[in-house]
């Protein structure tokens, strides 16, 4: 006897439900994969933003080293830097931290675009101190004419104030004068016989790179760093406070305070004029870099050292430089100091301005830091 066959009728119904399942599990991992790898994509762009933005602020931090004002913080001291980095594709923000008398940490933080992302990274930097060849009160390499009451002193002196006992007791004497080429020295007036100078040095090995080469930092190097005054002339100079008594180094007339204990005892800067400069009155500190010629009158006061690439004049109630002078006189034009200039020789004065002018530099190994 042969059986009924079954009824297999739904069959196709269910392989048909069967498969739409197994295919649909398909996409939905297919599509969860996509996501979850878009994601991770998206997550890993934002990360390199980020990353990008916290080396970038690094760089720029580094690079466009705040000497006037960095230099002068204390040590433990911090202060906040921050701004957008290229092409706008995220932001920075962090501090420069002053660990020890020539260390800082320089700790920055990048967010991507959006902030959804951050990398942190820090980099320790050391202050490399600029390398200026002084042997004398005054340095020439070109033709140069003292009279008048002018005096150019090469024994060692500690300004006068209260801001400068801190000094050491002076060192051993220099040159007044040091130039390649004494012959071309000439003294008239009061200083015919060369009696206002102590002393002067014939040295051959007085050079352009003398006035452009300072240790392992150029000319352009150092006045990249510095502060660029517009040429011109220059009075009030004068140190600035704000409100709160603090030293207000925004202002481009404030120069430090010499004479006094203030705020601004301590603000030594680091100053470029590309061009002419003419200073009447006042006082000064820090480290003047003049890349045309310097006239100074008006009993106008400077200490630390000042380099003119050019031609440096000093008439009627003159200047008066406490630290070091040097001037290429590179037009050839006679440097003449005369009326009651003087250029006195400090150490102290030259020491703390070039202390203050040191640039950043990184160390060659162990000195990056990625959290």
């Amino acid at each position: 006897m042969i059986g009924r066959a079954r009824d297999e009728r739904g069959m196709v119904l269910m392989m048909a439900i069967l498969a739409m399942v197994v295919m649909g599990g398909l996409v939905t991992a297919a599509f969860t994969t996509t996501w979850m790898e878009f994601r991770l994509a998206v997550n890993t762009r934002r990360a390199a933003q980020a990353f990008g933005a916290a080396e970038f602020g690094l760089a720029q931090t580094i690079n466009n080293w705040n000497v006037g004002v960095w230099n002068n913080m204390d040590v433990l001291d911090s202060v906040a830097v921050s701004d957008s980095s290229s092409y706008g594709h995220g932001r920075y923000s962090g501090y420069v931290i002053r660990m020890a008398q020539d260390l800082f940490l320089v700790d920055v933080t990048g967010s991507g675009r959006g902030g959804l992302s951050q990398q942190r990274v820090g980099e320790y930097v050391r202050l490399s101190a600029v390398q200026v060849d002084i042997q004398a009160a005054l340095t020439v390499q070109g033709p140069t004419t003292i009279g008048g009451a002018a005096q150019v002193v090469g024994t060692d002196s500690v300004p006068s104030g209260s801001g400068w006992s801190d000094c050491p007791p002076p060192d051993s004497a220099q040159s007044g004068i040091r130039m390649p080429d004494s012959s071309q020295l000439t003294t008239q007036g009061g200083c015919s016989d060369a009696s206002c100078i102590t002393s002067v040095e014939e040295d051959s090995t007085v050079a352009d790179s003398t006035f452009s080469v300072f240790g392992d930092i150029d000319w352009g190097e150092l006045a990249a760093y510095a502060d660029t005054l517009t040429p011109g002339t220059y009075s009030g100079i004068d140190p600035v406070f704000d409100g709160s008594g603090n030293c207000n180094t925004s202002v481009q007339t404030n120069w430090g305070d010499p004479l006094n204990t203030s705020a601004c005892t301590d603000y030594f800067r680091l100053m470029y004029v590309p061009g002419n400069l003419k200073l009447t009155g006042n006082v000064g500190q820090g480290m003047l870099l003049v890349q045309g010629n310097l006239e100074v009158s008006g009993g106008f006061e400077f200490y630390g050292v000042v380099i003119v690439r050019g031609r440096l004049s000093s008439t009627g109630t003159g200047g008066h430089f406490n630290g070091a002078v040097m001037a290429q006189n590179v037009d050839l034009d006679d440097n003449k100091i005369l009326g009651s200039a003087l250029v006195q020789y400090s150490s102290c004065s030259n020491n703390k301005a070039l202390k203050a002018a040191s640039v950043a530099h990184r160390f060659p190994s162990r000195g990056f830091v990625y959290r």
